[in-house]
């Protein structure tokens, strides 16, 4: 059989550590690569989608893929960080007398990793959990209405997604003031529907669950409301500057600033939480990535608050709810059919066209200087991307470190072994990302009929995915209500695993929240609640607007 033979690729040239290149081997791409043991061989074709690795980065023993930035490890394949899913076939190299050679088949201990690989947890795990799911005792379908914000602003209604996931895993959603919309709760259906993304649309309808025409739609197009291959050539515009490779080189800058928002919260004896620390350390990080004056950082956050919290009076007004400005047919063109938007717009514009006369090494200057099919990126194009990315970059992680303290404030047992054990981060940020999921849900049109758990999806219908619940999906995640800070593994759906759409922001955030909880481990035993959180009145967004703590003396 042709994997079997050994495949001569030419003269073993001498390489840099680092080095890519891409071969054809019996009519497969296979990509050599040279690291510091030796040469690596492995499919070129990233598993995620259909680029190229041999265009990615080498680091140590890992391929970092240069569409999406999943890593994979090249001793076994395994997928060390999504969004790809599937492991990456690991081919055997050798250097036989000068000359390189490649064996398609996998090295042993790419091979061992196959039959190892588990995609459920074990049923006998999974009956020894020792936190037990929301009770649902009582409760009936009749009884679920996700569209209940009221609901909502108490908190994450668990015990309604637990009786979807066991009962309903497609269920129907009537709306108000909508056409309703289907709901998946189990993790691997999820996972499905976001690779599926032609059966599935971000584009046909949008991503929000408002019902917009096609050209209300494309007026408030963003990179998050497109598919492949428009949103491939989208993200391209900024993927490299969110890679892991570059998002590393900013660990000692967010260190820095972490340690001294930090420090300067903790001399008072009681404080807000959200304002004085959870909404500082990632509009800093954001600021100094996008170029921005860290001096309108207020500002921004401000205007992210009024877009995201549209459903909140009291963060904009009983004027200006969703409910009311839906019915505008101008503010409809708006992103988040949100009145507040075109200030954002504008403010994203002054900046990109600064750059355009002063360039300089940020995200800003990449944007308005990058070209998009032998164009540039039009000024409401822009604007629109500003918007995502200031949303994106500040609201979602700012509402995970909040809702991170609060869990960990409820778990002391967890904090003390943080403390005891602060190697325990990496894991740890993972676990509170999967447990804080800043986003409940995101919604997709059905481009064509679809048959799942025996429903029928039709065409033009819109599906949606719910994060909250498949993040603790049982059969996922061993004890998935247990707060575990060591959780391994932890492939988590809080950054949209599984499809195009992947967060391009999922290194930084985790980076982020992991420095965070590293910095925090001084002040863990000197904080405590001095107060209930106020949650946002949202059954998009998992946001927590105040968080009183006081400070042990």
């Amino acid at each position: 059989m042709t994997e079997l033979n050994w495949n001569s690729i030419g003269a073993a040239e001498e390489s840099p550590v680092g080095f890519l290149r891409r071969v054809e081997v019996g009519g497969t791409a296979v990509c050599l690569g040279k690291t510091a043991e030796g040469w690596v061989a492995f499919q070129d074709t990233c598993t995620h989608e259909d680029c190229s690795l041999s265009d990615g980065e080498l680091d140590g023993g890992v391929i970092v893929c240069p569409c999406h930035a999943s890593e994979f490890d090249l001793r076994t394949g395994d997928v060390l960080c999504p969004p790809a899913l599937e492991p990456l076939p690991i081919y055997e190299a050798r250097v036989e007398a000068g000359d390189l050679q490649v064996r398609l088949g996998p090295p042993p201990a790419a091979a061992e990793a196959v039959h190892e690989r588990e995609e459920h947890v074990p049923i006998d795990l999974a009956r020894a959990a020792s936190t037990g799911a929301p009770s649902v005792e009582g409760l009936s379908l009749g009884d679920v209405d996700l569209t209940d914000l009221g609901v909502w602003e108490q908190g994450v209604p668990y015990e309604w997604l637990t009786l979807l996931r066991r009962e309903a895993p497609l269920y129907w959603q009537p709306e108000e003031d909508g056409r309703g919309f289907w709901v998946f709760t189990r993790y691997d259906d999820i996972v499905q529907m976001s690779k599926d993304w032609e059966s599935y649309s971000s584009e046909a309808g949008g991503t929000s669950l408002e019902d917009l025409t096609p050209e209300e739609v494309e007026a408030r197009k963003s990179m998050l409301d497109t598919d492949p291959p428009a949103h491939t050539r989208l993200r391209a515009l900024v993927n490299k500057g969110f890679t892991p490779r570059v998002v590393n080189t900013y660990e000692e800058r967010i260190r820095a600033l972490a340690s001294g928002i930090l420090a300067q919260a903790f001399e008072r004896d009681a404080f807000d939480w959200v304002e004085d620390v959870a909404s500082e350390i990632p509009m800093w990080v954001f600021s100094e990535i996008m170029g921005l004056p860290v001096d309108d950082r207020r500002l921004l956050i401000e205007l992210g608050d009024k877009l995201l919290g549209n459903t909140d009076p009291e963060v904009v007004g009983e004027e200006n709810l969703l409910e009311l400005t839906s019915n505008d047919p101008s503010i409809r063109l708006l992103p988040f059919s949100s009145p507040f938007a075109p200030e954002l717009i504008e403010y994203g514009c002054r900046l990109g066209a600064a750059r355009r006369t002063d360039p300089r090494d940020d995200i800003t200057t990449k944007l308005v200087e990058a070209e998009l099919d032998g164009s540039r990126l039009s000024e409401h194009e822009f604007g629109l991307f500003f918007i995502l990315l200031t949303t994106a970059g500040n609201e979602t992680t700012r509402h995970t470190i909040s809702l991170g303290l609060l869990d960990l404030l409820a778990h002391p047992d967890e904090v003390a072994r943080l403390i005891a054990d602060p190697s325990l981060a990496g894991t740890a940020a993972d676990e509170i990302l999967r447990r804080a999921h800043p986003v409940h849900h995101f919604r997709r049109t059905a481009t064509r009929d679809v048959t799942v758990h025996g429903s029928r999806i039709e065409a033009g219908d819109k599906v949606t995915m719910w994060y909250a619940a498949g993040n603790y999906d049982e059969e996922k995640f061993a004890d998935p209500y247990r707060l575990d800070l060591g959780r391994q593994p932890n492939r988590h759906l809080t950054f949209g695993l599984g499809g195009p759409h992947f967060c391009l922001g999922a290194h930084l955030a985790k980076l982020e929240v992991r420095i965070w909880l590293e910095e925090m481990i001084p002040y863990l035993d000197r904080i405590e609640l001095a107060g209930a959180p106020t949650r946002l009145r949202s059954n998009f967004f998992n946001g927590i607007k105040r968080l009183p703590v006081q400070v042990r003396s």
